[in-house]
């Protein structure tokens, strides 16, 4: 200071202090909220497709040849349903019919068969599989539907598990002393060629014999050698069926049997061809 001619105002001590470092304040960081993870649903069992019911009706007049040539002897004549859907088929008509499945050239394919059902009676059928089914009218060939299955959309479902079954003791089988044989016996009753025309009730001769006799626990069977289908049905035309055996509709060259477990007289017809009537004595 001397050298540079610096003069003091002021004498006194000369100290070189630090400087005063003033901490920079960090700002507090705040913790940011972690995002909430929504839990991911597990998969639940899909509410099954409520079963539809679908009606066709059988066109009143169908007994009479004319309504295939406009595909209206089933109404509608196609259909098209889902796997478990029921199809019920309704007779408004005077005549009896049936709803068979297959073809008039194939015959029935054994799917389904509504038997003989007469004027406001219903049939009906709930489809399984996927599929085109044709049908027909097995007294009035003429008359031919189809049913269109289609297959339901694949769901998801959850098995449930199978509570545990406790294994039960097998049972002892005791020896038990087997019945005698009885010697089988079969009586015979022939649907004759033509019986499907009246004329045959004048002499009795639909069934051939009209009127047989057998024994308890003994089996008639009926043999159609008629070109035309009939039935086999207990009961008389007055008074209706009794329900005690009934063949349903079976077709030329088919047989229906029945045994008899109980003694009386069994009175039966033909529900296709009323004139036809028979008797079978049970002793």
């Amino acid at each position: 200071l001397n050298t540079a001619d610096v003069k003091l105002a002021h004498e006194g001590e000369c100290s070189i202090d630090d400087p005063l470092v003033t901490p920079r304040i960090q700002p507090e960081e705040i913790a940011e909220p972690e995002p909430m993870v929504e839990p991911t649903p597990e998969p639940t069992m899909a509410a099954p497709m409520a079963s539809g019911i679908h009606t066709v009706n059988i066109a009143e007049g169908s007994g009479v040849p004319g309504c295939e040539e406009t595909l209206e002897c089933y109404l509608p004549y196609s259909i098209t349903i889902t796997i478990g859907d029921t199809v019920i088929w309704n007779n408004p008509d005077s005549a009896a019919h049936t709803v068979t499945s297959g073809t008039i050239s194939d015959g029935h394919d054994g799917m389904f068969d509504s038997g003989l059902f007469m004027s406001g009676s219903t049939f009906e059928f709930t489809f399984d599989e996927s599929g085109t089914f044709d049908y027909f009218c097995m007294v009035h060939p003429w008359m031919t539907g189809d049913v269109i299955v289609n297959e339901i959309e694949e769901m998801m479902v959850i098995e449930e598990p199978e509570p545990e079954t406790m294994a039960e003791p097998e049972p002892t089988m005791e020896s038990e002393p087997e019945p005698m044989a009885e010697p089988e016996t079969m009586a015979i009753v022939s649907l004759p060629p033509g019986s499907a025309i009246p004329g045959c009730e004048e002499t009795n001769e639909c069934y051939l014999p009209y009127e047989i006799t057998v024994s308890v626990g003994q089996t008639v069977t009926w043999s159609n050698d008629d070109s035309a289908a009939h039935t086999v049905t207990s009961g008389t035309v007055d008074a209706g069926v009794t329900g005690v055996f009934d063949s349903g509709l079976f077709m030329s060259g088919s047989t229906f049997e029945h045994t008899f477990e109980k003694a009386g007289k069994y009175d039966y017809f033909c529900m296709v061809h009323p004139w036809m009537t028979g008797i079978v004595t049970v002793n």
